[in-house]
C-alpha cells in the first residue's frame, strides 16, 4: 500500500491520502503545498519514496523488489 502525505506551509495543513489523484487535486488547490510518497508493507515495514510530482510521472522503483519492466 502506498501513502500519499501532503502539507501546506502556508497554513499548516496536513492530509494524508491513498490515491495519488486525490493527493495532487489536493496540492493543486494549494498552492505552495508539497507532497510525499510511503509505501507500506504487509508486515507494518514502511520505506519513504520520494515527492509527489505534479506533472510527470510518479512510479518509484524499490531496491530489492520483484519488479519487472513494461513489456517483458
Amino acid at each position: 500500500m502506498t501513502i500519499y502525505n501532503t502539507y501546506d506551509p502556508s497554513t499548516g495543513e496536513r492530509e494524508e491520502f491513498f490515491s495519488v489523484r486525490e493527493a495532487k487535486k489536493w496540492m493543486k488547490a494549494h498552492p505552495g503545498s508539497t507532497g510525499s510518497k510511503t509505501k507500506v508493507y504487509a508486515n507494518g515495514d514502511w520505506e519513504p519514496c520520494g515527492p509527489i510530482e505534479l506533472k510527470g510521472s510518479n512510479a518509484t522503483f524499490m531496491a530489492n523488489s520483484r519488479q519487472t519492466k513494461p513489456g517483458y
